[in-house]
């Protein structure tokens, strides 16, 4: 195997923010950075509560996966919330039903691993389009 034992907790973190309205959203860690990855987007979360890990959106291309390490975050599917515990893994296709969004409700941080594919020519959509133009 290719690479160099990597402890996620010696990672750079950062705080993702919209832009147009200082919105604090989820902090990450790049395990695909760790390791140059360009084809596989993994990042660890830490979705706080009261926050949302993103706005509510469709990728064109990207698939996803978002794995429940601890905490009870919820995701919204179209118009359906599903509240999430530990072990729990949801997952989207490309343009494959609806918008999802994940966020935190609960009064505890939830911690995330999120999988993905990242095709250059993904194009992302936003429900919420005029706070993230």
């Amino acid at each position: 195997m290719q690479g160099v034992k990597v402890n996620v907790s010696a990672l750079p973190e950062r705080e993702l923010v919209v832009a147009k309205t200082g919105e604090k959203l989820t902090s990450a860690k790049s395990l695909s950075d760790a390791f140059r990855l360009e084809k596989l987007l993994v990042h660890q979360e830490v979705l706080l509560p009261g926050r949302r890990a993103s706005g509510f959106h469709l990728h064109s291309e990207k698939e996803e996966l978002c794995y429940v390490l601890s905490g009870c975050p919820s995701v919204l599917t179209g118009e359906q919330v599903v509240d999430l515990e530990p072990g729990d893994v949801v997952g989207s296709k490309p343009l494959a039903g609806a918008a999802h969004m994940l966020f935190n409700r609960s009064r505890e941080p939830a911690v995330i691993l999120t999988i993905g594919t990242n095709p250059e020519t993904d194009i992302i959509t936003y429900a919420d389009q005029d706070l993230f133009d």
